[in-house]
């Protein structure tokens, strides 16, 4: 079954210095799809070091469990967030994006 167009939970504020945690939430899909997250458009890598644009930023992300966590938050962490899943049956499916101010 191919997953359902998925919903972003993502905290409108989170306090720079603390922990935010922005989870995805599909409940179609069969195999379980795995998830990416998008932050102002842009795919996040998996660790936020192997990438020019996000080294500034710390975060893990789980694509198995949809959940991304900032630990600390960052000015640099505002912007929109949208997360996509997919499974190998049919298309990705993409949320809406929602923005975090930090």
């Amino acid at each position: 079954v191919p997953p359902s167009k998925p919903v972003a939970h993502v905290p409108t504020s989170a306090t720079i210095g603390s922990k935010a945690v922005l989870r995805c939430s599909e409940t179609d899909g069969s195999p379980p799809p795995t998830f990416r997250w998008y932050k102002d458009g842009m795919v996040m890598p998996t660790d936020p070091k192997t990438s020019a644009t996000f080294r500034n930023s710390s975060y893990s992300l789980d694509s198995t469990t949809g959940v991304l966590t900032f630990e600390p938050v960052s000015a640099f962490d505002t912007g929109e967030y949208s997360c996509e899943a997919s499974n190998n049956v049919g298309s990705p499916q993409k949320s809406e994006a929602i923005r975090m101010e930090a």
